[in-house]
């Protein structure tokens, strides 16, 4: 096995490499990347350790390295998907509308007067709803999905409110589209504890290499990309408080609906290219 020392070396090679690429995207099997760090198995903290390294390298790794819960959603021999961070949104669909039965229910009309009185209830009357509306099915969504990270020399485990997949597609088998962290009624009112829900729910996106994120405590709902380049910035790309979600809704299915971020997603494993 390789030292943790060489590391950071390797992951910067493997960038280099990727730079070289006509399209910022090159691919390779999921144990060559381990032999890369010398690894013949992978570990809950062997893949942490190399999606840590790779980051550093301003690397994305798609579908992401690590275990969710009991299982690992790809095996050594799937492709593994290495591209340029960018901060750009360029790649998100446009001209993606939502269905025509998008209200059919009322559930816009009646939203504005919900009450909320804890964490589960912004989690189980909003948030789930709302990601049903943005198409995506119980099939695709993880309710608590734990995820194994590395703090230092420490292993822990996160536990995420929700992460949302296409599941149909196997092209897309174990990378998350989304993730959303549900708060407290009224909890992002105050700027403290909305920087703290941001890079709560920024830190699941680094671990699960998932570029999107919403945080919303049913109150106000923020959508975010994740930008490695600026990785402090806080500005999102869709801000909307729950009053004018019914007039704001088709902005936010361009932005994250399970059609928009799907298109997005298939653009990073487009590349033929893989890596030496």
């Amino acid at each position: 096995m390789k030292s943790p020392d060489q590391f950071p070396a390797i992951a910067q090679a493997l960038a280099s490499d990727v730079e070289s690429a006509a399209s910022d995207s090159k691919r390779l099997k999921l144990r060559t990347l381990l032999a890369k760090f010398g690894y013949e198995k992978r570990s809950d903290s062997n893949t942490a350790e190399i999606t840590k390294a790779l980051s550093e390298a301003g690397l994305v790794v798609n579908p992401p390295l690590v275990r969710y819960g009991d299982n690992w959603e790809i095996s050594t021999e799937d492709w593994i998907y290495l591209s340029i961070a960018k901060d750009s949104v360029e790649s998100i669909s446009r001209g993606v509308s939502p269905p025509r039965s998008w209200n059919s229910d009322g559930w816009f009309d009646r939203v504005a007067s919900l009450l909320l009185r804890t964490e589960k209830e912004v989690e189980i009357k909003f948030a789930v709803p709302l990601l049903i509306r943005l198409g995506y099915s119980e099939e695709d969504r993880f309710d608590g999905m734990p995820v194994p990270a590395s703090h230092g020399s420490r292993g822990s485990t996160l536990v995420i409110d929700h992460a949302a997949f296409n599941s149909q597609l196997d092209a897309l088998k174990g990378q998350p589209l989304m993730t959303i962290e549900a708060k407290r009624d009224s909890y992002l009112s105050k700027t403290r504890q909305l920087h703290q829900a941001h890079d709560q729910a920024k830190s699941y996106c680094y671990w699960t290499q998932c570029d999107f994120f919403m945080v919303t405590d049913g109150q106000s709902t923020h959508v975010y990309r994740v930008g490695r380049g600026t990785y402090d910035d806080i500005e999102p790309l869709f801000e909307c408080e729950r009053q004018d979600l019914k007039l704001r809704f088709p902005e936010l299915y361009e932005l994250v609906s399970k059609e928009s971020l799907t298109s997005h997603y298939l653009g990073k494993l487009s590349s033929t290219e893989e890596a030496t």
